[in-house]
This record gives structure tokens, C-alpha cells and sequence, in this order.
């Protein structure tokens, strides 16, 4: 029975994504004085004017445990080329998406996906973005390629 269980473990850990538990690409805190309510995250597609661009599922982005504070979500598998804001917010009308009358942590988190790279693909800014996933703050590349982690967030 211990060699059945054995055995099965990697399977069930490989099958993780395919059951909806998160695959750690972006994982961090929420730090400050938590609001009261249901937290959610989101991760929206942005325009360089601040609106929103690719529509995303922001309800079931990733796993929040509001007793530690932690979050961990996956980015999408087939994301449109673009740049990409992750923020948590208080889920007040029970509705699993941002509405722009909710409250929302005062940082955001920026990411960018190119699914080829940009100019030269050295990663070395945003016009030479290497192929895949690329958090930035500003116009500075942070890190590119996942896992991204240590993100935190304030309130």
C-alpha cells in the first residue's frame, strides 16, 4: 500500500494545474491592516493610459489565505501579448471581479507577457523584452521569467 501511495504522488503533484490549485508563477504577501470583507486578487490587462485591456477571469486566478496573508496564483497559460497589472481587492458585491468602486491595495504589480520578445530579447528593458513573462516596476525590468516571487502587496 506504501509503494501504491508512493507511486501516485507524482502523478497527483503533476496534476496540480489540472485541478485548479495554483502553479506558484506569482506568490508573495498582502501586507498592511486588512480590510474586512472577502479578498480576492485580480490580474488585469492594461494600456500604457491605465485602462483595461485583455479581459481576464479574475475570480479564479490563485489562492489567497487570509489567516497568513500569502497568496499564490498562476498567469494565464495563453496570454495575449500586453502589459498586465496584479492587485488583491475587497470583494463587496460577491461578484469575483473588480469593480472600480471596491477598495484595492494601494500598489499594483506589473508584468509583462511577449510571446516572442521584443527589439534585441535581452531583457535588458521593455523594448527589449525577453520572450515569456517579465515583471517591471516603472519603466525597469525587475525579473524576467517565472516563478516570481516575494511580490508583496500593501494595503
Amino acid at each position: 500500500m506504501k509503494k501504491t501511495a508512493l507511486l501516485l504522488l507524482p502523478l497527483a503533484m503533476a496534476s496540480c494545474n489540472y485541478l485548479g490549485i495554483p502553479d506558484g508563477d506569482v506568490s508573495g504577501n498582502i501586507l498592511g491592516t486588512q480590510p474586512s470583507g472577502t479578498i480576492r486578487m485580480a490580474l488585469r490587462g492594461t494600456t500604457l493610459n491605465g485602462g483595461q485591456a485583455p479581459a481576464l477571469d479574475q475570480g479564479n486566478l490563485g489562492t489567497f489565505n487570509p489567516q497568513k496573508r500569502v497568496y499564490s496564483i498562476s498567469l494565464p497559460a495563453t496570454p495575449v501579448d500586453g502589459g498586465y497589472e496584479l492587485f488583491a481587492y475587497v470583494d463587496s458585491n460577491g461578484n469575483n471581479t473588480f469593480d472600480s468602486t471596491e477598495k484595492r491595495t494601494s500598489d499594483s504589480q506589473t508584468f509583462a507577457y511577449s510571446k516572442d520578445g521584443t527589439g534585441s530579447k535581452s531583457g535588458e528593458n521593455l523594448l527589449n523584452l525577453k520572450a515569456g513573462w517579465t515583471q517591471y516596476k516603472g519603466a525597469t525590468v525587475v525579473k524576467s521569467g517565472t516563478p516570481f516571487t516575494g511580490v508583496d502587496l500593501n494595503w
